[in-house]
C-alpha cells in the first residue's frame, strides 16, 4: 500500500488547535485522544455518562481519561489559564545549541532536565526549554524546580512509566510566570503551600469516607472552595453525614448548599455549627403553650376543691 496517497474520506469538520494536537501526540494515549475528540464534537463540555455510552468505556475509565486530559492542560473547570495568544519567538536549532555551549547555566539546565525526564531532549523540547529560559526569563534554578515538580505530579497521577510531554512543562512555566514566581525562594514557598493544601484535601477526602478512588476534577474544585472558606475535615465530615442522611447518597451539590449556608452564618467548626445551626425536630414546636382561659381556671379550682374535701 502506498501510504503517500492515503487521505481522509471527507474534509475535517472539527478544528483541533495545533498546541492541543501536539500534546495529544506527545502523550501517546489513544484513549485520551479519543475522549478529546468526543468532547470537541459535543461542544467542548464533558458529559461522563454520555461519553461512557458512546465510547463504550466505563464511567470510571472516562473519569481517569479526563484527569489525563486535565494533566495535559486540555480540560479544565473553566478557571485554568490558557497559553498566551502571542506566539513565542521561533528559535533556530543552531541558536539553541550555540547558547547551550556558551551559557553554563543553560547547559546545566539541559543536563538536569534530561536526567529528570530520563530521556534525551528532542529538538522541539530544547526549543521549548530555551523559550522558558530566554523568552519568559525564568532563572535556571527556578526552571529546575519547576521540572521536578511537573515530573512528580505526573508520576503521582499516571505512573513513572508514562511519557511526560514537554508541553505540560511549558504550560506550567507560563502559570509560574503569571504568578510571578521569579526566584527560587518564591517558587519553593508556593510549592510548600500547595503541598499543605494537598495534605488537607486528602484529610478531608478520608473524613468524607472516600478512600478507594481518586477525586474527579469537579470534586476537587468543591473541596478547594470549601477549604478557601475555612472549613476543615471535621466540619466537612459533618456536612457529608447530613447530606447522606437527607438524600441517601453523597450529593456534592446538596452538600455544597449546606456548607455555603454555614459559611454565610459564620459557622466553620463543629462546635460553632452544633451551637448555631440546631434543627428543631419535625412535628415539634418550640413556642410556649398558650395560657389557660378563665373557664379552664375555674374548672381546675373546682377539681382541686373536690379532691381536697374527698
Amino acid at each position: 500500500m502506498d501510504d503517500t496517497k492515503l487521505k481522509l474520506n471527507c474534509p475535517a469538520l472539527l478544528a483541533v488547535p495545533r498546541q492541543h494536537a501536539d500534546r495529544l501526540l506527545e502523550s501517546g494515549d489513544g484513549d485520551a485522544a479519543l475522549l478529546y475528540l468526543h468532547i470537541l464534537k459535543n461542544g467542548g463540555a464533558l458529559d461522563i455518562a454520555r461519553a461512557a455510552a458512546e465510547l463504550r468505556l466505563s464511567a470510571r475509565r472516562i473519569e481517569n481519561l479526563a484527569m489525563r486530559l486535565e494533566g495535559m492542560g486540555l480540560l479544565s473547570e473553566g478557571d485554568a489559564k490558557p497559553l498566551p495568544d502571542r506566539e513565542p519567538p521561533e528559535y533556530r536549532a543552531a541558536d539553541v545549541v550555540r547558547r547551550s555551549q556558551s551559557d553554563p547555566a543553560f547547559q546545566a539546565l539541559v543536563e538536569e532536565t534530561q536526567t529528570t525526564l530520563g530521556r534525551v531532549l528532542s529538538s522541539t523540547d530544547l526549543k521549548k526549554l530555551f523559550g522558558i529560559y530566554d523568552d519568559l526569563g525564568l532563572p535556571a534554578d527556578v526552571i529546575m524546580l519547576l521540572i521536578h515538580h511537573c515530573k512528580q505530579e505526573h508520576d503521582r497521577r499516571y505512573g513513572a512509566e508514562k511519557h511526560l510531554g514537554f508541553s505540560v512543562i511549558e504550560r506550567e512555566a507560563y502559570a509560574w510566570f503569571d504568578r510571578e514566581l521569579m526566584t527560587y525562594e518564591q517558587a519553593e514557598a508556593w510549592l510548600e503551600e500547595q503541598e499543605k493544601r494537598r495534605s488537607l484535601a486528602g484529610e478531608i477526602q478520608r473524613a468524607m469516607g472516600i478512600r478507594d478512588r481518586e477525586l474527579s476534577p469537579t470534586e476537587r474544585k468543591y473541596i478547594a472552595a470549601w477549604m478557601d472558606m475555612g472549613f476543615g475535615p471535621e466540619a466537612l465530615a459533618l456536612a457529608a453525614d447530613r447530606t447522606v442522611t437527607n438524600t441517601g447518597a453523597l450529593k456534592w451539590k446538596y452538600m455544597d448548599s449546606i456548607v455555603n449556608s454555614w459559611h454565610k452564618k459564620g459557622l466553620h467548626t463543629v462546635p460553632e455549627i452544633e451551637k448555631g445551626d440546631r434543627k428543631t425536630p419535625a412535628g415539634r414546636r418550640s413556642a410556649a403553650p398558650a395560657a389557660p382561659d378563665a373557664g379552664e381556671l375555674e374548672r381546675m379550682r373546682k377539681i382541686r376543691e373536690k379532691l381536697t374535701n374527698s
